[in-house]
């Protein structure tokens, strides 16, 4: 973990309300694990942002993230040049198996921003599909609407929106089943509702389900401290309690009782 003044290369709003901001991070931009996230102060706020580590290059980390209060409107303000006090590489991230070879990821809306990173880590060595999930096409994160952002060379990429403006029409747990069996491994991110739909399928009698238990979500709840100190990410595990910060923001879909989880 390390606390460090980080200049910002770019800040684009790349669709309505969400921004990739680059910055300047060498140390963790070599450190950083997929699945990780780091923590921003935000202005004069007292609690620290917390944002999932979107892409990493030889020098810089990006962030992806949607304006939803005041820190992140503030995140989304400060320009190139500004300079971040962020702390990172925090958390525990995804896992991959020796012998995976056909990884599955699921993403719900702005759940795109940490499989990215774990897409840009394994596409070399193992066949990626990814199902992203949306209101609508405009909040699809692809390479035809922002062809700089974003890259899914060598991944089979399956959009999924409700309104059926792009590709299947429906939600992306309608589509998840047709895609188990020739995966080796689940990994997801995506709202709460998506997480129990998961969990209920799981539960399910179908084989290729089974695959769901040992899915690896990545969890979003409310923070504070970022690493452990404060407890307040808390959760109910059937391991026991756990914290987002410390423990995940990785767990496994059938570890946590999702009836209990408040986000």
């Amino acid at each position: 973990m390390e606390q460090s003044l980080c200049t910002i290369t770019s800040n684009v709003e790349v669709m309505s309300s969400i921004h990739l901001m680059w910055i300047e991070a060498p140390d963790i931009a070599v450190a950083a694990q997929p699945g990780q996230f780091i923590t921003v102060r935000c202005g004069d706020f007292t609690l620290r942002r917390p944002f999932s580590i979107h892409q990493v290059s030889s020098r810089e980390i990006a962030l992806l993230f949607k304006v939803t209060g005041k820190g992140t409107l503030w995140l989304s303000q400060q320009q190139k040049r500004d300079r971040i006090d962020i702390l990172c590489p925090l958390g525990r991230g995804f896992s991959i198996e020796p012998g995976a070879r056909n990884l599955l990821l699921v993403a719900g809306g702005i759940g795109i921003a940490p499989l990215v990173f774990l897409m840009q880590y394994a596409v070399s060595q193992h066949q990626i599909t990814l199902i992203h999930g949306a209101s609508t096409a405009a909040q699809l994160y692809t390479e035809r609407s922002q062809p700089t952002a974003i890259s899914y060379q060598g991944v089979q990429f399956v959009p999924v929106t409700e309104d059926g403006s792009m590709g299947k029409k429906g939600m992306a747990t309608d589509i998840l089943p047709g895609f188990l069996d020739r995966a080796d491994q689940v990994y997801a991110c995506g709202p709460l509702e998506m997480y129990k739909a998961m969990a209920e399928m799981s539960s399910r009698a179908k084989p290729s389900n089974l695959k769901l238990r040992k899915c690896q979500v990545s969890l979003e709840v409310r923070m504070g401290c970022g690493f452990g100190a404060c407890y307040s990410c808390t959760i109910n595990t059937k391991k026991g309690l756990k914290q987002v910060c410390r423990d995940g923001p990785v767990f496994e879909l059938d570890d946590i009782i999702w009836q209990e989880v408040r986000i």
